[in-house]
Order: C-alpha cells, then structure tokens, then sequence
C-alpha cells in the first residue's frame, strides 16, 4: 500500500524531509521508518508504517539489533596520539572550523548546509552526531560518505572534509545499529588529512583539537544514550536507573580526561562538543555528562555546543549543575527544523533562537562557522542559503570564557535576539 500522499513517478534526487518529520527519539520506531523506506519502489513515497510486509522487515532489523551486542568502546590507547590533535594557530594565523549537527539525513537540505560549510574553507569539519535513520552501513555510505544506496535512487551526499581533517561525534542513532557503522565505516575515513591526501583515521568518539591558546574538547554522550532495548522505550519504566538512556560518558572516556587531557592543570579556552543538550527551554536535559566533566576537572566556564534537539538556539551562563556554561544547539543540520516556543522558565530563557519558516514548511537548516585566531574565537552562524544570522565574538582567560560581543546580522526578525548587554555572558 502506497503514501496516501505519493505523486506521480519522478526522479526524486534525494530524501525528502517530509519523511523524516516527527521522527520519535526511539530505536524501535527508527528501525520502522527505515524497514518502510527500504522497500518502498524507487521513485516513489515510503510504504505506510502499517503494510504487512515493513512489519516483517522491521521485526527481522530490529530483532537482529536487540539480540546483538554494541560495538566495544575504543580507548584513547587506539589513538596514536591518544587523541588529542593540533589544532594548529600557535602563531596567532587564524584556524578555522565548520560544524553541524544531526545533518546525515540525505536530503537536500543536507547537501545545501555541505556546501556552505565548503565555501567556508575550514580546516577542520565536525559532525556532532545523528546519521539518519540508524546509522546502518548503506545509511552511512549514502549520508555520509557519497556512497549510492543501491536500495533506493537517491543521490547520496558526502560529508565536507577540512583542508587540514574532520571528526565526527557519536549520536543515538548511530548506536540504533549498535554503532558498528560508526566505529568501523565512517571513522576510518576521517582523522587527520595527510600529505598523500588520505585521511588518518578517527581511532575514537572523543578527541581534542588544541593550541596554545585553545582547547576543543569533544566527548562521547551517544553510546549510553539508549538504555536497555525495549523496555527503555516504556515511559513509567525507562525512569529507572539503568533503564533509560542517561548519556553518561563511558569510563574510557572519562580515563582519557583524567590521564592525558588533565584539565585540571590546563586553562585554555575551552570549547566543548557533544551530540546531547545539557540543558534546554525546549525539551528535557542530559546532566550526567556535565557532572562527570565537572569531576574530571573542566570547573571553569566554557562554550558549549551540541544537537540532538532539531533547532538553533543559545544560552546565557547557566547549567543546573557545578559547571555553568554558554550552550549552543546547533541540531539544525539537516534534520526538519522543529518551530517551537521556549518554555516560560527564566532561568533557561534563550538568547537566541530561529523561528524563520523555510519553503519546506520547516525551519531553516544550518551550521556553524569558527574561526580561532590567537585568544580570540569568532563565531558565524549560516544558514544553508549562506545567510550570515549571528556574529558572536569570544575571548578567554584563566577564569573562562567571556562572551564580548553578539550582534544580528540577518534583517529577519523572526530570527529572535533577546535585548540585553553582553555583561550577561560575564
């Protein structure tokens, strides 16, 4: 049975967003959507959720995830450089670093955002996480790596590569394949860009880019986010310790922050990357990991940016633990932009957030563009049309970060910049 909605036949380059609008946060409804999508004829719709035959291919998808074990966790040991890698910059020239989040979805949006980040010229690009639907190998190859799916005849799209490297960050749903696309597809095929112009590889789902005036510290909040296959997706039961996904960080992780990143005796800049929202005015939070970081020894204020929520927003100072830190939701990559109001709590009201509407009847996808040079970091906020939204400019001291300046840069007001100095950030 087709899409009540399906046109007639045409050569549909690429996934629609359409389908992928109120994609629910579950491995089981994930494996669902991507059964539907893979038997669909080409050219056409996917097959409703319902029809017989997705059902039997989604019990036999998801069965094989549930009944088989995640994919081991690298230590830092995997790493040559126990990954911590040169940011490059000690002389004061600029280094620049284009990210974005939840953008492997294959559509075109997701193109569009890929080149703009191009046009941007980074050094280094950075994927926090989310390859759409399950992060699989055919999803990974087609989303990620230009790879043709030869299950259906869209256009694959391929993940920028910085001049100098890439990475890219654990999601959930890389990990509703147990993460053995992501650990053994996807990272081999980035790192550091060598002479020869192939990639070094990215041996784990945490490193550090640094120079001698900043840290970026990325850490891995994906592998824990799941919880226990089936009954994490009952709500009165998921609330039980160890139940539910609580995204805490994994002891390798945690062993390469106090063994070799030592931020305790450290302080640069700092700049934190993850897939998970620490706080949020829009949906729930994830306070496990900023607890963990808070007791491995980042007890300073930091600049930090995530996805997993499908929108651009930012925060004063704040976080419901210890550590209190400016965030920025950047899961504005290529998933449908959710427009939705912030919640009416003062102490997570929002800096910023977009509410444009875009021709799709979504939001506007994204990324974010930084550039370092010397204690100076400056931040670009472009939409996939390359309209420059927010023009952000940081420094840092012993003491942490200081927001010096933000200013609006696109006319839209739908584009929301609360009134208010900077002082806010100090």
């Amino acid at each position: 049975m087709m899409h009540s909605s399906m046109k007639s036949p045409g050569n549909r380059r690429r996934r629609s967003a359409d389908n992928l609008q109120k994609l629910p946060r579950s491995s089981a409804v994930s494996h669902l959507y991507r059964s539907a999508e893979r038997l669909a004829p080409a050219n056409y719709p996917p097959l409703k959720q319902y029809a017989p035959s997705v059902w039997w291919g989604w019990i036999k998808a998801y069965l094989k995830y549930v009944f088989n074990p995640k994919h081991d966790f690298p230590a830092y040991t995997a790493s040559p450089s126990k990954a911590v890698y040169d940011l490059t910059g000690d002389d004061g020239s600029p280094v620049r670093i284009a990210l974005a989040g939840d953008w492997a979805t294959g559509t075109n949006e997701a193109f569009k955002v890929a080149s703009q980040i191009q046009q941007f010229h980074p050094h280094f690009t950075i994927h926090l996480g989310d390859v759409y639907y399950v992060g699989d190998p055919p999803e990974v190859n087609e989303n990620c790596l230009g790879v043709r799916n030869p299950e259906n005849n869209y256009d694959p799209v391929l993940w920028p590569i910085g001049s100098l490297g890439s990475f890219a960050l654990n999601g959930n749903h890389e990990m509703y394949a147990n993460g053995n696309a992501y650990f053994d597809l996807f990272l081999p095929r980035l790192g550091l860009k060598q002479a020869n112009g192939r990639m070094s590889g990215q041996q784990t789902s945490f490193f550090c880019l640094q120079n001698r005036f900043w840290r970026v510290i990325a850490i891995d909040t994906g592998y824990n986010s799941i919880g226990i296959p089936i009954l994490s997706q009952i709500p009165w039961i998921n609330r039980i310790p160890g139940v539910g996904g609580d995204c805490k960080l994994h002891d390798g992780n945690l062993d390469w922050l106090h063994e070799v990143v030592l931020p305790t005796e450290d302080n640069r800049g700092l700049v934190l990357l993850a897939h998970h929202q620490y706080y949020s005015a829009f949906e729930g939070q994830y306070t496990v990991p900023a607890k963990q970081l808070w007791s491995a020894g980042v007890q300073r204020s930091a600049l930090w940016f995530w996805g997993h929520e499908h929108r651009l927003a930012g925060y004063p100072l704040t976080g419901s633990n210890d550590l209190k830190v400016f965030g920025r939701c950047i899961g504005h990559g290529g998933m449908p932009i959710e427009l939705k109001s912030p919640a009416g709590n003062a102490e997570l009201a929002p800096v910023f957030y977009d509410r444009r509407q875009s021709p799709n009847g979504f939001g506007f996808n994204g990324s974010v563009n930084l550039t370092f040079q010397g204690p100076r970091l400056t931040a670009n906020y472009i939409d996939l049309l390359g309209e420059e939204l927010l023009r952000e400019e940081w420094t840092a001291d012993v003491s942490g970060i200081k927001l010096q300046s933000i200013e609006r840069r696109t006319k839209d007001t739908n584009f929301v910049l609360m009134d208010g100095p900077p002082s806010t950030a100090n």
